[in-house]
C-alpha cells in the first residue's frame, strides 16, 4: 500500500565562523605595541611580560599575519593603522572568517521530525507529480491528514541539521522560512504481511514506522493495490544502510571537556547549584519551566531581585499554569519586573501567556579570567517556580559548563522565545544567539589557541574516538526519537543505548499524547566517563514519574 506523507520545506540562512579569537596575550601585545608610540623590541615585551620568549614572538607574529603589526627591520615592532582603527573601535582582534550559508529542511506533518534536503535523498514529491502515476481515487486513498499542526521551525530545531565544516562553528542562524506548507509529500511503500515500510529516512524510521503500519492496517479493505511498476515508480529505494545503534538523532556529538559536566542527584544539590549559576551570572540569566505558580515565584523573589539589582537581565519563559492559579504566576513576575525596572527599563522578561515548552532549565553566563565569557546550564531537575509540581522532578539533573554544549541549549531556547506568540521577545531572542555565537566560537579555542577536539561526528557514527568524552544536545522532535531508543532498550537491550541521557522534561509531557514535544532538550553523553548501559541510563531517561 502506498501512503503519501504530507512534509513542510523551510530555508534556513546561517552563518559559519572560521579561524579563531586572539588570545588574551595577543590582545595585550597589540595594545603595548600600539600605545609605546615607537618601536618596541623583543627585549622590551619580555621586561614587561616576564613569559617565555616563545610565547611572545608567536604572538608578534599572528599580530604581524593578520596586518595589526609590523616589522620595521633594525627597530622593532610597530602597530599598523589597522591595528589602530581594530584597538580604538573598542573591539577584540579576531582573526575569523564568516560564510553565508543556506540548506533546506523538512519537517514531516504527522510527528514532526526534521530531514535535512542533502541528507538522505528525501524522494519529495508534488501533487501534480504524483498525479501522473496515481489515479485521482488512489491519492485520496493514499494522503495521511496532517497530525502535527506546527507551521514554524525555530533555530533551536535547525541547528543540529545545519552542515559545517571542520573547525567551524555556527555563528548566526536567521529565523527558518517556511516555503511549502504540508503541500509536498513523500511517497512510502507499506507491506502489511511482511511489516515493512520502505521509503523513509532512516532516521525517521523508528518513530513512523508502527505509525504508518496502523494507519496502513485502518485503510488495508479501501481498495486495490498499485502495481509494482507504479510503487517503483512512486518509492525511492532503501540504500542499504540500516539504522545506527544510536539513531534516534542526525545531530552532532560535541566533543566534551574533562570535568565539565556533573550529575545531580537529590534536590538540595539542584537548589543549590541552580541558585550558584543565578548568583554568579555576569549579565543573562535565562530560566524556562513547564508550569508557574505565585508560591514559587514568591519564593525566589528575593534572589531574582538581588540578581537583577547588580544589572543581570532575567528571562523567564513558562509553558503552562497551575490549572486553577491562571494568571497570578506571571502576575507576580509582572509585580517584580515593575519594582526592578530602571526607569521605562524593565530587566525581568516573562511570557504572558501560555508558551507550551516542557523543560526545565536554568542557563547563565558567567565571566572568566582575563574577562572572557561563559556558559552554565543545570538541565533537568525541579521547575523552580512551581511549588506545587515539586513532585514531578526529573533527576538526576545534569550541571553542564562546556561551552559548545551550553550554547546549543541557549540557541534552542531563543528558538523557543522568537516561536512564543502575543508577545515580541526580539531582544531575549538576540541577546541568547549572541551568547550562544561566543560560546560556540569560544569551545572551537583553548586560551585563544585551536581546540585540540576531534571533528564533531553524527551520532551513531563509527569513527568517534572512544577515548574522549561526547555530548548531544536533542531538541524537540529528537526528544519524542530518544523515548522510542528508551522503550526499545526496556525491551531490548541490544538496542540500548550508550552512554547517560538526561532529559529536561518529565514523564508527563512524555505521556501527553501530543505529535511532537515542544521545547523539549536532553543531553546524551558517552565516553569513557559515561560508559553505559547502566542504570543511570534507566533513572535519567524514564525516572521523574
Amino acid at each position: 500500500m502506498i501512503l503519501l506523507l504530507p512534509v513542510s520545506r523551510f530555508g534556513v540562512t546561517y552563518e559559519v565562523g572560521s579561524g579563531r579569537p586572539y588570545s588574551r596575550l595577543e590582545e595585550l601585545l597589540c595594545r603595548m605595541i600600539a600605545d609605546a608610540g615607537q618601536p618596541v623590541t623583543l627585549a622590551h615585551l619580555r621586561e614587561a611580560f616576564q613569559v617565555h620568549d616563545r610565547l611572545l614572538i608567536e604572538g608578534v607574529v599572528t599580530l604581524v599575519r593578520a596586518g595589526w603589526a609590523a616589522m620595521n627591520l633594525g627597530e622593532g615592532i610597530v602597530i599598523t593603522e589597522q591595528g589602530k582603527q581594530t584597538l580604538n573601535a573598542g573591539g577584540r582582534p579576531q582573526g575569523t572568517v564568516i560564510r553565508r550559508a543556506r540548506t533546506s529542511i523538512y519537517m514531516e506533518r504527522v510527528c514532526g521530525l526534521l530531514e535535512r534536503e542533502t541528507q538522505s535523498g528525501l524522494n519529495v514529491r508534488t501533487r501534480r507529480d504524483l498525479l501522473q502515476v496515481m489515479s485521482p481515487a488512489d491519492w485520496d486513498r493514499s494522503l495521511l491528514a496532517v497530525r502535527n499542526p506546527r507551521n514554524s521551525l525555530s533555530i533551536g530545531q535547525a541547528q543540529g541539521l545545519l552542515s559545517h565544516r571542520a573547525g567551524e562553528w555556527i555563528r548566526w542562524v536567521a529565523e527558518p522560512r517556511m516555503q511549502t506548507k504540508a503541500n509536498e509529500f513523500v511517497p512510502v511503500h507499506v507491506d502489511l504481511a511482511s511489516r515493512t515500510v520502505t521509503g523513509l529516512p532512516r532516521s525517521w524510521d523508528p518513530m513512523l514506522s508502527e505509525v504508518l503500519l496502523r494507519e496502513a492496517q485502518e485503510r488495508s479493505e479501501e481498495g486495490a493495490e498499485l502495481s509494482p511498476h507504479e510503487v517503483s515508480r512512486l518509492v525511492s529505494q532503501p540504500t542499504g544502510n540500516r539504522p545506527s545503534r544510536d539513531g534516534f538523532t542526525r545531530t552532532a556529538m560535541l566533543p566534551l571537556r574533562h570535568d565539565s559536566a556533573a550529575l545531580v542527584h537529590d534536590e538540595d544539590e539542584f537548589l543549590g547549584a541552580a541558585a550558584r549559576i543565578v548568583e554568579e551570572a555576569h549579565t543573562s540569566v535565562l530560566i524556562t519551566v513547564p508550569q508557574i505558580d505565585a508560591e514559587a515565584v514568591r519564593s525566589w523573589e528575593p534572589r531574582l531581585k538581588d540578581t537583577l539589582s547588580r544589572g543581570v537581565r532575567i528571562d523567564v519563559l513558562w509553558g503552562a499554569a497551575v490549572e486553577g492559579q491562571e494568571g497570578d504566576g506571571a502576575a507576580e513576575l509582572k509585580r517584580i519586573a515593575a519594582q526592578t525596572a530602571r526607569g521605562s527599563v524593565r530587566s525581568l522578561r516573562f511570557n504572558t501567556r501560555p508558551a507550551g515548552t516542557v523543560s526545565s532549565l536554568v542557563v547563565a553566563d558567567r565571566q572568566q579570567g582575563g574577562g572572557t565569557s561563559t556558559g552554565t546550564a543545570v538541565v533537568g531537575g525541579l521547575p523552580l517556580l512551581c511549588e506545587s509540581a515539586r513532585s514531578t522532578r526529573v533527576l538526576p539533573a545534569l550541571v553542564v559548563s562546556d561551552a559548545g554544549v551550553v550554547a546549543q541549549i541557549a540557541r534552542a531556547a531563543a528558538g523557543w522565545w522568537a516561536e512564543t506568540a502575543g508577545e515580541e521577545f526580539s531582544a531575549a531572542t538576540d541577546r541568547w544567539r549572541r551568547l550562544a555565537s561566543g560560546w560556540d566560537q569560544s569551545a572551537r579555542t583553548v586560551d585563544g589557541r585551536p581546540a585540540a577536539f576531534p571533528t564533531p561526528q553524527p551520532t551513531g557514527s563509527q569513527d568517534r574516538p572512544r577515548e574522549t568524552d561526547t555530548a548531544t544536545v536533542l531538541v524537540d522532535a529528537d526528544c519524542a526519537l530518544l523515548e522510542i531508543a528508551a522503550r526499545t532498550e526496556g525491551a531490548d537491550r541490544a538496542g540500548a543505548v550508550d552512554g547517560v541521557i538526561v532529559r529536561a522534561y518529565g514523564r508527563e509531557a512524555v505521556n501527553s499524547g501530543r505529535p511532537a514535544l515542544r521545547g523539549a532538550v536532553a543531553v546524551h553523553l558517552q565516553g569513557p566517563s559515561w560508559e553505559g548501559p547502566s542504570s543511570l541510563v534507566t533513572e535519567a531517561i524514564v525516572g521523574g514519574a
